[in-house]
């Protein structure tokens, strides 16, 4: 889900819309356009067999940090991406719907994102890849609370550009 809504915050990282909701081309957008692939796609991300309704909602937590509310949707448009380092370089965290509404290095730079048994599967079937010391694969990310969600390659600066 994680990755999912970082796709389709891509809009709104660009400056193209300030609701990805406004975005026809983004699985989101398709969605609430009332596509039945796309609400299936996103059902297929949230789990289970609930009501579109219940669905939506807990995607929605994920990509605003809250339900669905237009006052969410202006409030959190865009976030200072220096204020972001800041907080980030004094030791802290930002929340993740705050991150993925920054370009994160991970979803780029770090190759290989998944379940830690994901990394460590390519991680082991790529061995020759990485060097003779390195043990395992799965790199916790670090920025936000990320899950369980890991990735091969430990970014040690600019986690959000």
């Amino acid at each position: 889900m994680t990755i999912a809504a970082y796709i389709d915050l891509n809009p709104v990282r660009a400056g193209i819309v300030s609701d990805p909701v406004e975005y026809r081309y983004c699985g989101y957008g398709e969605a609430m356009g009332g596509s039945k692939m796309a609400r299936r796609g996103i059902a297929r991300l949230v789990g289970g067999r609930e009501s579109w309704g219940r669905v939506i909602e807990r995607y929605r937590v994920i990509v605003f940090g809250k339900g669905y509310v237009r006052d969410a949707v202006k409030e959190n448009r865009g976030v200072d991406v220096e204020k972001t380092r800041k907080i980030l370089n004094e030791g802290g965290k930002v929340s993740q719907s705050e991150a993925l509404r920054c370009r994160v290095r991970y979803f780029s730079d770090g190759a290989v994102l998944g379940s830690k048994e994901f990394v460590q599967g390519y991680f082991e079937s790529h061995r020759d890849r990485f060097g003779a010391k390195r043990r395992d694969g799965p790199r916790r990310m670090k920025g936000s609370d990320w899950g369980d969600l890991t990735c091969i390659r430990d970014l040690r600066r600019e986690v959000f550009g």
